[in-house]
């Protein structure tokens, strides 16, 4: 059986353009819909993060606190392991002169007398501001002795130049005098004796000494 439509041209076309519109509503409707369940997730997801945003700027905060709280103690160890090494480095460009006397004991002579020595620590090897280099003729140690030959004293001399410490050995003088020694038969016999003066440098360091400056505590 064939159906038949009876309703007009007009009614057919009207009713037709009805469902059309029925059914761009409703499509328009879901769309509305789907756009309302992602904006809400979306609105959700961005509470969430404005959420962890907040919290994370709190902790930032209270860090930013502790930091101000904890600064002087982080200029304090600043300061500490300034002095530290400062203090190793002038431990270590110390002159060693307690070496320097151990070394010139075991090289002195046997038939060598001491009398003086005299040492000055020159400016450039103090630590402090940095000084000028001293003057090449400058002496920083000075040995006076006794010994009966001048090969004696050259020997002296030589044996000086194996102390690590020790540069630039000079003799300075080296007289000639007597000495009694004792009597033989009623008459004082005496010896003759060399009078000597040997000079040395201190050797430079390879490093210079760290500079230290004085500053006021506050309290």
């Amino acid at each position: 059986m064939k159906r038949i439509n009876l309703l007009p041209q007009e009614e057919r076309v009207k009713a037709s353009r009805e469902r059309g519109l029925i059914w761009a509503i409703l499509i328009l409707v879901a769309v509305v819909v789907v756009l309302g369940l992602v904006y809400m997730k979306y609105n959700n997801e961005v509470g969430a993060k404005q959420e962890e945003v907040a919290a994370v700027q709190a902790e930032t905060t209270q860090v930013q606190k502790q930091i101000v709280a904890l600064s002087p103690y982080a200029a304090l160890q600043a300061q500490r392991v300034a002095m530290n090494a400062t203090a190793k480095g002038i431990y270590e460009s110390s002159v060693p002169f307690s070496t320097l006397l151990q070394e010139l004991s075991l090289v002195i002579p046997d038939n060598v007398r001491l009398q003086t020595l005299t040492a000055t620590v020159p400016a450039s090897m103090l630590p402090g501001v940095p000084a000028a280099p001293a003057a090449s003729t400058a002496t920083d140690v000075t040995f006076t002795g006794q010994t009966e030959k001048n090969r004696d004293v050259a020997e002296f001399m030589t044996r000086l130049g194996l102390i690590p410490q020790l540069t630039s050995i000079t003799l300075g003088s080296s007289i000639d005098s007597s000495t009694a020694t004792g009597t033989s038969e009623g008459a004082t016999t005496t010896t003759s004796i060399k009078q000597f003066t040997v000079m040395a440098r201190l050797r430079p360091y390879t490093t210079s000494p760290p500079t230290t400056t004085l500053q006021a505590v506050t309290p």
